[in-house]
């Protein structure tokens, strides 16, 4: 039996987190969701996922410091981030585009291209 990807989602909208979970896990994903940046970090450590999607702006620990961190302590697995944020700023461009396998994503956005971006990446 072939090992279920893991996919952790971090958004402090829990609308968002549902969504995303119940459309990833009826695609056999296994799925681990956190509702804040310093919550996501403790669980991309514990749990090393293939796929992280996050939003930018949360209270407390924000996406991009999410995202900075989860560099800092990758253990040399490739995996994809996919940050989803309600206003793509040239700030948010840029310092998405300067990270390894990081795509960037507005709000509204398809749950369909997310799965489509994961299953790329998982499938590559």
């Amino acid at each position: 039996m072939q090992k279920k990807s893991k996919i952790l989602i971090v958004d402090d909208e829990a609308y968002i987190r549902r969504v995303l979970e119940l459309k990833l896990k009826n695609k056999g994903y296994e799925v681990i969701t956190a509702s804040d940046g310093n919550e996501g970090l403790k669980k991309f450590n514990l749990y090393h996922p293939d796929v992280v999607i996050t939003d930018i702006k949360m209270p407390g620990m924000d996406g991009q410091v999410l995202c900075e961190q989860m560099e800092k302590a990758n253990n040399e697995k490739p995996y994809l981030i996919i940050v989803i944020t309600c206003s793509v700023s040239d700030d948010s461009i840029k310092w998405t585009k300067n990270m390894a396998g990081t795509l960037l994503l507005e709000k509204p956005f398809s749950p369909s291209r997310v799965l489509e971006a994961i299953e790329n990446h998982i499938n590559n």
